[in-house]
Protein backbone atom coordinates (compact mmCIF):
# COMPACT_ATOMS: atom_id res chain seq x y z
CA UNK A 1 0.00 0.00 0.00
CA UNK A 2 2.91 2.38 0.68
CA UNK A 3 4.44 1.85 -2.47
CA UNK A 4 1.37 2.40 -4.65
CA UNK A 5 0.63 5.72 -2.48
CA UNK A 6 4.56 6.62 -3.72
CA UNK A 7 3.92 5.66 -6.70
CA UNK A 8 1.04 8.15 -6.74
CA UNK A 9 2.38 10.91 -5.27
CA UNK A 10 5.49 10.33 -8.42
CA UNK A 11 3.24 10.87 -11.01
CA UNK A 12 0.88 13.58 -9.49
CA UNK A 13 4.00 15.93 -8.93
CA UNK A 14 5.62 14.90 -12.56
CA UNK A 15 2.37 15.75 -14.52
CA UNK A 16 0.50 18.41 -12.09
CA UNK A 17 3.35 20.63 -11.41
CA UNK A 18 3.52 22.43 -14.86
CA UNK A 19 -0.20 23.29 -13.74
CA UNK A 20 1.13 25.11 -10.24
CA UNK A 21 3.12 27.58 -12.08
CA UNK A 22 0.04 29.94 -11.88
CA UNK A 23 2.17 33.09 -11.25
CA UNK A 24 4.72 35.38 -13.76
CA UNK A 25 1.44 36.13 -15.62
CA UNK A 26 2.51 38.31 -18.36
CA UNK A 27 1.03 41.45 -19.58
CA UNK A 28 -1.17 41.97 -22.80
CA UNK A 29 2.15 41.56 -25.32
CA UNK A 30 2.05 38.85 -27.64
CA UNK A 31 3.62 35.44 -26.46
CA UNK A 32 4.85 32.25 -27.56
CA UNK A 33 6.43 29.10 -25.77
CA UNK A 34 9.68 27.78 -27.24
CA UNK A 35 10.82 24.02 -26.47
CA UNK A 36 14.31 23.48 -26.62
CA UNK A 37 14.36 20.00 -27.37
CA UNK A 38 17.90 19.75 -28.80
CA UNK A 39 19.29 21.23 -25.46
CA UNK A 40 21.35 17.54 -24.90
CA UNK A 41 22.76 18.10 -28.17
CA UNK A 42 24.93 20.91 -26.11
CA UNK A 43 28.78 19.27 -25.29
CA UNK A 44 28.47 21.25 -21.71
CA UNK A 45 24.90 20.20 -20.43
CA UNK A 46 24.95 16.67 -18.79
CA UNK A 47 23.35 14.13 -20.48
CA UNK A 48 20.22 11.81 -19.50
CA UNK A 49 20.80 8.35 -18.41
CA UNK A 50 18.55 5.94 -16.79
CA UNK A 51 20.59 6.14 -13.42
CA UNK A 52 19.68 9.98 -13.52
CA UNK A 53 16.23 9.58 -14.32
CA UNK A 54 15.28 7.22 -11.67
CA UNK A 55 17.22 9.31 -8.94
CA UNK A 56 15.65 11.93 -10.03
CA UNK A 57 11.97 10.13 -9.59
CA UNK A 58 13.04 8.47 -6.33
CA UNK A 59 13.65 12.03 -4.64
CA UNK A 60 10.14 12.64 -5.45
CA UNK A 61 8.67 9.33 -4.49
CA UNK A 62 10.24 9.97 -0.74
CA UNK A 63 8.83 12.99 -0.39
CA UNK A 64 11.65 15.54 -0.31
CA UNK A 65 11.91 17.03 -4.26
CA UNK A 66 10.97 20.35 -2.77
CA UNK A 67 13.44 20.15 0.81
CA UNK A 68 14.93 23.19 1.45
CA UNK A 69 19.15 23.90 1.15
CA UNK A 70 20.97 26.38 3.22
CA UNK A 71 20.78 29.90 3.84
CA UNK A 72 24.23 31.89 4.33
CA UNK A 73 23.23 35.13 6.24
CA UNK A 74 24.85 37.96 5.36
CA UNK A 75 22.76 40.19 7.70
CA UNK A 76 24.21 42.43 9.90
CA UNK A 77 22.84 43.70 13.70
CA UNK A 78 19.37 44.04 12.02
CA UNK A 79 17.28 41.52 11.49
CA UNK A 80 16.29 42.40 8.40
CA UNK A 81 17.00 43.94 4.76
CA UNK A 82 15.27 45.59 1.88
CA UNK A 83 15.78 44.83 -1.70
CA UNK A 84 14.84 47.56 -4.69
CA UNK A 85 12.30 45.99 -6.88
CA UNK A 86 13.82 44.85 -10.18
CA UNK A 87 13.52 46.83 -13.43
CA UNK A 88 10.72 44.36 -14.58
CA UNK A 89 8.39 45.47 -11.77
CA UNK A 90 6.93 48.87 -13.82
CA UNK A 91 5.75 46.79 -16.37
CA UNK A 92 4.52 43.64 -15.16
CA UNK A 93 3.48 44.56 -11.14
CA UNK A 94 4.76 41.09 -9.90
CA UNK A 95 7.18 41.09 -6.96
CA UNK A 96 10.21 41.09 -8.49
CA UNK A 97 13.93 41.16 -7.15
CA UNK A 98 17.32 40.45 -8.70
CA UNK A 99 19.21 37.79 -8.31
CA UNK A 100 22.96 36.36 -8.92
CA UNK A 101 24.26 33.22 -9.48
CA UNK A 102 27.90 32.14 -8.67
CA UNK A 103 28.94 32.59 -12.20
CA UNK A 104 28.11 36.42 -11.42
CA UNK A 105 24.99 36.17 -14.12
CA UNK A 106 22.29 38.76 -12.83
CA UNK A 107 18.43 37.33 -13.17
CA UNK A 108 15.04 38.24 -11.99
CA UNK A 109 13.98 36.52 -9.26
CA UNK A 110 10.33 36.45 -9.09
CA UNK A 111 9.02 35.83 -5.42
CA UNK A 112 5.44 33.83 -6.50
CA UNK A 113 3.09 32.32 -4.13
CA UNK A 114 1.32 31.68 -7.08
CA UNK A 115 4.34 29.15 -8.15
CA UNK A 116 4.82 25.09 -5.79
CA UNK A 117 8.47 24.03 -6.74
CA UNK A 118 10.95 25.80 -4.71
CA UNK A 119 12.72 27.23 -7.04
CA UNK A 120 11.57 27.10 -10.97
CA UNK A 121 14.78 27.57 -13.92
CA UNK A 122 14.13 27.37 -17.81
CA UNK A 123 16.51 25.91 -20.57
CA UNK A 124 18.25 29.57 -20.88
CA UNK A 125 19.61 29.55 -17.28
CA UNK A 126 20.84 26.09 -17.94
CA UNK A 127 22.62 26.94 -20.81
CA UNK A 128 24.24 29.89 -19.85
CA UNK A 129 25.69 28.03 -16.32
CA UNK A 130 26.06 24.65 -17.51
CA UNK A 131 24.09 23.64 -14.79
CA UNK A 132 23.47 19.87 -14.03
CA UNK A 133 20.14 18.43 -14.17
CA UNK A 134 18.33 15.22 -13.65
CA UNK A 135 15.35 14.50 -15.85
CA UNK A 136 12.22 13.53 -14.61
CA UNK A 137 10.34 13.09 -18.15
CA UNK A 138 12.70 12.22 -20.84
CA UNK A 139 11.50 12.39 -24.76
CA UNK A 140 11.77 9.54 -27.08
CA UNK A 141 15.11 11.84 -28.56
CA UNK A 142 16.34 11.07 -25.12
CA UNK A 143 16.19 14.61 -24.48
CA UNK A 144 14.14 16.03 -21.32
CA UNK A 145 10.89 17.70 -20.71
CA UNK A 146 10.95 18.27 -16.82
CA UNK A 147 13.74 17.96 -14.82
CA UNK A 148 15.24 18.04 -10.83
CA UNK A 149 18.95 19.95 -9.92
CA UNK A 150 20.06 21.97 -7.05
CA UNK A 151 20.58 25.48 -7.78
CA UNK A 152 23.99 25.88 -6.30
CA UNK A 153 24.32 29.07 -5.30
CA UNK A 154 21.59 32.28 -5.33
CA UNK A 155 22.21 35.34 -4.08
CA UNK A 156 19.55 37.85 -3.23
CA UNK A 157 20.09 40.47 -1.11
CA UNK A 158 22.00 39.84 2.12
CA UNK A 159 21.25 35.82 2.03
CA UNK A 160 22.27 32.92 -0.76
CA UNK A 161 20.67 30.01 -1.30
CA UNK A 162 23.12 27.05 -1.23
CA UNK A 163 21.88 23.60 -3.04
CA UNK A 164 18.63 24.97 -3.16
CA UNK A 165 16.01 22.49 -4.67
CA UNK A 166 14.82 23.65 -8.36
CA UNK A 167 12.59 22.28 -10.96
CA UNK A 168 13.64 23.00 -14.43
CA UNK A 169 11.20 22.67 -17.72
CA UNK A 170 12.94 22.60 -21.45
CA UNK A 171 11.39 25.74 -22.64
CA UNK A 172 11.20 29.35 -21.78
CA UNK A 173 8.24 32.56 -23.36
CA UNK A 174 8.96 34.68 -25.83
CA UNK A 175 7.23 38.67 -26.22
CA UNK A 176 7.03 38.99 -29.53
CA UNK A 177 6.86 42.56 -31.81
CA UNK A 178 5.08 41.95 -35.15
CA UNK A 179 5.99 38.20 -35.18
CA UNK A 180 9.63 38.88 -34.31
CA UNK A 181 10.86 37.45 -31.23
CA UNK A 182 12.08 40.36 -29.14
CA UNK A 183 12.92 38.99 -25.33
CA UNK A 184 13.77 35.61 -23.79
CA UNK A 185 11.98 34.46 -20.32
CA UNK A 186 15.37 35.08 -18.40
CA UNK A 187 13.16 34.77 -15.03
CA UNK A 188 14.04 32.69 -12.09
CA UNK A 189 10.73 31.81 -9.92
CA UNK A 190 11.14 31.66 -6.19
CA UNK A 191 8.16 29.50 -5.22
CA UNK A 192 5.80 28.77 -1.83
CA UNK A 193 8.85 26.56 -0.19
CA UNK A 194 11.51 29.39 -0.59
CA UNK A 195 9.45 32.39 1.09
CA UNK A 196 7.96 30.66 3.77
CA UNK A 197 11.47 30.38 5.27
CA UNK A 198 11.54 33.91 6.27
CA UNK A 199 9.34 35.08 9.20
CA UNK A 200 7.90 37.87 6.99
CA UNK A 201 8.00 39.68 3.93
CA UNK A 202 7.01 43.00 2.86
CA UNK A 203 5.96 44.33 -0.35
CA UNK A 204 6.44 48.09 -0.36
CA UNK A 205 5.20 49.32 -3.81
CA UNK A 206 5.55 52.85 -2.16
CA UNK A 207 9.33 52.61 -2.31
CA UNK A 208 9.49 49.61 -4.60
CA UNK A 209 11.41 47.40 -2.15
CA UNK A 210 11.24 43.88 -0.85
CA UNK A 211 11.90 43.50 3.04
CA UNK A 212 12.87 40.12 4.32
CA UNK A 213 13.44 39.00 7.83
CA UNK A 214 14.59 35.42 8.83
CA UNK A 215 14.06 35.59 12.15
CA UNK A 216 12.14 38.91 13.50
CA UNK A 217 8.36 39.84 14.04
CA UNK A 218 6.27 42.14 12.12
CA UNK A 219 4.98 44.84 14.38
CA UNK A 220 3.62 47.87 12.42
CA UNK A 221 4.24 51.11 14.72
CA UNK A 222 0.90 52.66 13.18
CA UNK A 223 -0.96 49.09 13.36
CA UNK A 224 -4.22 51.53 13.31
CA UNK A 225 -3.68 52.03 10.06
CA UNK A 226 -3.71 48.05 8.90
CA UNK A 227 -5.71 45.59 7.93
CA UNK A 228 -4.99 41.57 8.12
CA UNK A 229 -6.18 38.67 6.59
CA UNK A 230 -5.38 34.97 7.85
CA UNK A 231 -4.01 33.04 5.29
CA UNK A 232 -3.19 28.79 4.91
CA UNK A 233 -0.31 27.12 3.17
CA UNK A 234 -1.93 24.13 2.53
CA UNK A 235 0.37 21.01 0.37
CA UNK A 236 -1.26 18.18 -1.59
CA UNK A 237 -0.71 14.11 -2.30
CA UNK A 238 2.45 15.38 -4.45
CA UNK A 239 4.13 17.74 -2.17
CA UNK A 240 2.99 20.74 -3.92
CA UNK A 241 2.28 23.99 -1.51
CA UNK A 242 -0.56 26.84 -2.09
CA UNK A 243 -1.03 29.89 -0.09
CA UNK A 244 -4.75 30.77 0.22
CA UNK A 245 -5.89 33.83 1.85
CA UNK A 246 -9.65 34.76 3.03
CA UNK A 247 -10.44 38.37 2.33
CA UNK A 248 -13.93 39.73 1.23
CA UNK A 249 -14.21 40.73 -2.41
CA UNK A 250 -17.26 42.94 -3.01
CA UNK A 251 -18.65 42.28 0.74
CA UNK A 252 -17.93 38.39 0.15
CA UNK A 253 -15.44 36.79 2.20
CA UNK A 254 -13.63 34.32 -0.37
CA UNK A 255 -10.99 32.16 -0.13
CA UNK A 256 -8.57 32.74 -3.26
CA UNK A 257 -4.72 31.89 -3.82
CA UNK A 258 -2.84 34.78 -3.33
CA UNK A 259 -0.70 35.21 -6.78
CA UNK A 260 2.86 37.65 -6.19
CA UNK A 261 3.84 36.35 -9.50
CA UNK A 262 1.08 38.10 -11.10
CA UNK A 263 0.36 41.90 -11.99
CA UNK A 264 -2.90 41.19 -13.12
CA UNK A 265 -6.29 41.74 -10.80
CA UNK A 266 -8.38 38.89 -10.20
CA UNK A 267 -8.74 35.70 -12.06
CA UNK A 268 -12.05 33.66 -10.81
CA UNK A 269 -14.07 30.94 -11.69
CA UNK A 270 -17.50 31.29 -13.57
CA UNK A 271 -19.00 30.28 -10.72
CA UNK A 272 -17.73 32.81 -8.40
CA UNK A 273 -18.57 35.36 -10.98
CA UNK A 274 -22.15 34.63 -10.92
CA UNK A 275 -22.39 35.47 -7.23
CA UNK A 276 -20.00 38.48 -7.23
CA UNK A 277 -21.59 40.13 -9.83
CA UNK A 278 -25.31 40.58 -7.97
CA UNK A 279 -22.71 42.62 -6.14
CA UNK A 280 -20.71 44.25 -8.88
CA UNK A 281 -22.10 47.37 -11.14
CA UNK A 282 -20.70 48.61 -14.73
CA UNK A 283 -19.56 45.11 -15.79
CA UNK A 284 -19.46 43.91 -19.21
CA UNK A 285 -17.47 40.67 -20.03
CA UNK A 286 -15.64 40.60 -23.49
CA UNK A 287 -14.42 37.53 -24.84
CA UNK A 288 -10.29 37.43 -24.27
CA UNK A 289 -7.48 34.94 -23.82
CA UNK A 290 -4.49 35.10 -20.90
CA UNK A 291 -1.13 34.07 -21.39
CA UNK A 292 0.15 31.87 -18.51
CA UNK A 293 3.98 30.39 -18.65
CA UNK A 294 4.21 26.47 -18.46
CA UNK A 295 0.54 26.86 -19.33
CA UNK A 296 -0.38 28.89 -22.47
CA UNK A 297 -2.92 31.25 -23.77
CA UNK A 298 -6.27 30.69 -21.94
CA UNK A 299 -9.62 31.71 -22.88
CA UNK A 300 -11.58 34.10 -20.21
CA UNK A 301 -13.68 36.99 -20.78
CA UNK A 302 -12.87 39.88 -19.15
CA UNK A 303 -13.86 43.53 -17.56
CA UNK A 304 -12.85 46.87 -16.01
CA UNK A 305 -14.55 47.32 -12.62
CA UNK A 306 -14.28 51.28 -12.04
CA UNK A 307 -14.33 50.66 -8.14
CA UNK A 308 -14.21 46.88 -6.83
CA UNK A 309 -13.94 46.50 -2.90
CA UNK A 310 -11.28 44.12 -2.10
CA UNK A 311 -10.80 43.83 1.94
CA UNK A 312 -10.84 47.55 3.14
CA UNK A 313 -10.25 49.00 0.36
CA UNK A 314 -11.76 50.56 -2.88
CA UNK A 315 -9.79 49.48 -6.03
CA UNK A 316 -9.84 51.62 -8.58
CA UNK A 317 -10.28 50.15 -12.49
CA UNK A 318 -9.82 46.71 -11.10
CA UNK A 319 -9.23 43.52 -13.61
CA UNK A 320 -10.89 40.83 -13.39
CA UNK A 321 -10.98 38.04 -16.23
CA UNK A 322 -13.43 35.29 -15.66
CA UNK A 323 -12.18 31.48 -16.55
CA UNK A 324 -14.33 28.70 -17.34
CA UNK A 325 -14.66 26.20 -14.03
CA UNK A 326 -12.63 23.71 -15.54
CA UNK A 327 -9.83 26.00 -16.68
CA UNK A 328 -6.33 24.15 -15.58
CA UNK A 329 -5.25 27.90 -13.97
CA UNK A 330 -8.03 27.19 -11.46
CA UNK A 331 -7.26 23.44 -11.20
CA UNK A 332 -6.45 23.92 -6.71
CA UNK A 333 -8.51 27.32 -6.56
CA UNK A 334 -11.70 29.11 -7.03
CA UNK A 335 -9.90 32.02 -7.99
CA UNK A 336 -6.32 33.60 -7.67
CA UNK A 337 -5.24 37.17 -6.40
CA UNK A 338 -2.98 39.23 -8.29
CA UNK A 339 -0.53 42.45 -7.34
CA UNK A 340 -2.65 45.10 -8.91
CA UNK A 341 -4.54 45.85 -6.16
CA UNK A 342 -1.53 46.40 -4.09
CA UNK A 343 0.47 48.68 -6.37
CA UNK A 344 -0.11 51.93 -4.06
CA UNK A 345 0.43 50.91 -0.43
CA UNK A 346 2.62 47.85 1.33
CA UNK A 347 1.68 44.52 1.64
CA UNK A 348 3.05 41.89 4.22
CA UNK A 349 3.08 38.22 4.23
CA UNK A 350 3.49 37.52 8.00
CA UNK A 351 4.99 33.89 8.07
CA UNK A 352 4.87 33.47 11.63
CA UNK A 353 1.51 34.37 12.50
CA UNK A 354 0.06 33.15 9.27
CA UNK A 355 -1.53 36.56 8.63
CA UNK A 356 -1.57 39.20 5.35
CA UNK A 357 -1.25 43.09 6.17
CA UNK A 358 -2.45 45.21 4.01
CA UNK A 359 -1.77 49.11 4.81
CA UNK A 360 -4.59 51.24 4.10
CA UNK A 361 -4.91 55.20 3.98
CA UNK A 362 -3.27 57.19 4.70
CA UNK A 363 0.37 56.05 4.01
CA UNK A 364 2.74 58.14 5.76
Amino acid sequence: MKNRSQIIRLFQTIFSVSFLLTGCSMQPVPTTVESNTGLFQSSNIHTTSKNDTSLARQLIANGNWNDSGQIHKEIGPADSFRVKYHPSYSKNLWMVVEGVTEKGKKYPVILDTGASPALVVNDVHILENNFKIYPLTVRNDGSASSALRHFPDLRIGEITLLNWPCFYQAQHSKAQLFGSPITKNKTIIAGVPTLRIFSYIVFDSMHKEVEFSLDGIFEPKDLGFWAQYSFAIEEDFGGNSFLFVKIPVAGEEIELQLDTGSGRGLAISEELWSTLSQKIIKARLRKDTEFYPYIGQLPCKKAVIPKLRIGQRDIRNANISVFPDDSPLLDQCEGLLGMQHFTDTIMVLDFKRNLMWVKDYPIG
